[in-house]
């Protein structure tokens, strides 16, 4: 395939599935002003409007719904055959994208991942932080750091360890609980709290436990928070049987095609041998 005509394709994809220029230069990097003209090029090239430009952002034509839908297979396909080559790079160099929590990214991951390069001096390691899930198939991470029960289909990996969540406050704090947000309200916790703290009850939220911890040292409530990132926090004091026991894993994966990768296999091993010595044993859970 003709690499112009599949960089532009990428354009339109983005464009169709965020609708709006903005929205699909964000998620490719790019500027508004680059999408805007990718857009037009392939338009221009096949004779035909994709979009329909409303105020509300861009729609697609009803009529190129099929080039939509083969488009996408053309994307699948270019993406199953970067990952069969990627699954098979046999060089301990280059990029390894590690994807994570925020809090796992701030509390746990650093010290690793700086001794992970200091061995590894030839990787490019990048550390992805942020409270939502990648999505691998599209090859947007590598390596997936990710406190869950379990994993979906399609990834393979083993757990590094587990923790414990706990509540924590200050003294003198407000008598509210500070509530789970965004992603952070589907978690097993952020259930219990729905279910067993009265709404006059609840205060201030966020869907960043990083966030939420400040805002328990700042004495706005009782917050609950993983015991890694509340216990090391002199400012705040653990209260003890405050809630239920919610025991997390943590695992370290990848996606099964890419579990051959020498330097994703490598990574992940340091990572899940150094992650356990800073979590509870496996063993915790049962």
């Amino acid at each position: 395939m003709n690499k112009s005509l599949w960089d532009d394709i990428r354009y339109v994809l983005a464009v169709a599935e965020t609708g709006s220029l903005n929205a699909a230069a964000t998620q490719l990097g790019v500027t508004h002003a680059t999408v805007l003209r990718r857009v037009s090029i392939f338009e221009q090239k096949h004779g035909q409007a994709v979009f329909q430009k409303r105020p509300t952002g861009y729609r697609v034509l009803p009529e190129a719904e099929p080039i939509l839908a083969e488009a996408r297979n053309v994307r699948d396909a270019v993406l199953a055959l970067d990952r069969a080559f990627l699954g098979t790079d046999p060089s301990l160099s280059g990029p390894v994208r590690i994807a994570s929590t925020d809090s796992i990214c701030t509390c746990i991951l650093p010290p690793i991942v700086e001794e992970i390069s200091r061995i590894h001096p030839d990787l490019e390691i990048v550390l992805q932080s942020a409270n939502f899930r990648h999505d691998f198939l599209r090859l947007s991470a590598d390596i997936a750091v990710r406190p869950a029960i379990g994993l979906e289909e399609g990834m393979f990996g083993e757990k590094a360890g587990c923790f414990e969540f706990a509540a924590y406050a200050t003294d003198n704090c407000r008598d509210v609980w500070l509530r789970l947000e965004g992603p952070l309200q589907h978690i097993p916790v952020a259930k219990w709290m729905q279910e067993s703290i009265a709404p006059d009850r609840s205060s201030i939220g966020s869907d960043s436990f990083l966030v939420l911890r400040e805002f328990i040292a700042a004495g706005a409530g009782y917050g609950i928070l993983p015991e890694y990132v509340g216990d090391a926090d002199q400012r705040l004091t653990r209260l003890a049987a405050a809630i239920p026991a919610f025991r997390t894993p943590i695992w370290v994966a990848t996606l099964k095609e890419l579990s051959n990768n020498v330097r994703f296999r490598t990574v992940r091993e340091i990572l899940r041998a150094e992650i356990a010595k800073t979590l509870r044993p496996i063993s915790a859970t049962v």
